[in-house]
């Protein structure tokens, strides 16, 4: 999400710093233009630096950085600058919200009674837009059920336990596969058959 190449353009021309043929559009801070970006349901996975950093930082020090390939840590490449201006931008475009996935409307309407089932201060979606649907990590690991299933919810697709188990050989192939460019970040993950709760609470909160 590189301004300087991305679709916001330099007083709305294509000349240098914008040097491609897209059509500027002041505020994107991405490459992809806004059409293409209405194509995506976004949902936010969070996890708080003080647990996402130091397992990144082990990463590029040894004896880790042999498998990752990674031999200089530089804070700024994990992304959270860059995640929140991207998620600020599709609030003000519209794309995403006002409703807020999991959350009861709090306002009545003039009637007195509430206006729909999710959303706040009785704010609904609107033709277009997808909720505000935010995940924070410690919760999801937690509560892999309940954080899943009202992710599905949110979604619009059917809950399966399956969602949760990976045990097969197909499954298998098909996450070390996904995860063979990041050699080293993800070992845990790819030698893991399923996503049970934790056995202890997160001190990060």
């Amino acid at each position: 999400m590189n301004d300087a190449h991305g679709t916001n353009g330099t007083n709305g021309t294509k000349s240098p710093p914008h040097p491609y043929p897209t059509k500027s559009e002041p505020g994107n801070p991405t490459v992809v233009p806004e059409d293409l970006l209405k194509q995506f349901h976004f949902t936010s996975l969070t996890r708080h630096p003080r647990s996402s950093t130091p397992p990144y930082y082990r990463c590029t020090i040894p004896p880790l950085d042999k498998m990752t390939g990674f031999y200089d840590f530089m804070p700024n490449e994990a992304g959270y600058d860059e995640l929140r201006r991207f998620f600020d931008y599709l609030r003000n475009v519209g794309q995403v919200g006002p409703a807020i996935s999991g959350q009861q409307q709090q306002q009545n309407g003039e009637d007195g009674h509430q206006n729909g089932e999710n959303g706040t201060n009785g704010a609904a979606a609107k033709d277009g837009q997808v909720e505000v649907c935010v995940i924070d990590a410690d919760d999801l690991l937690d509560d892999p059920v309940g954080i899943i299933s009202a992710y599905c919810k949110s979604v619009g697709i059917e809950y399966s336990d399956r969602m949760l188990n990976w045990d097969n050989d197909e499954d298998l192939r098909v996450a070390k596969e996904a995860f063979a460019k990041w050699n080293g970040f993800h070992e845990d993950a790819i030698h893991s058959t399923a996503l049970k709760p934790r056995q202890h609470v997160s001190r990060v909160r």
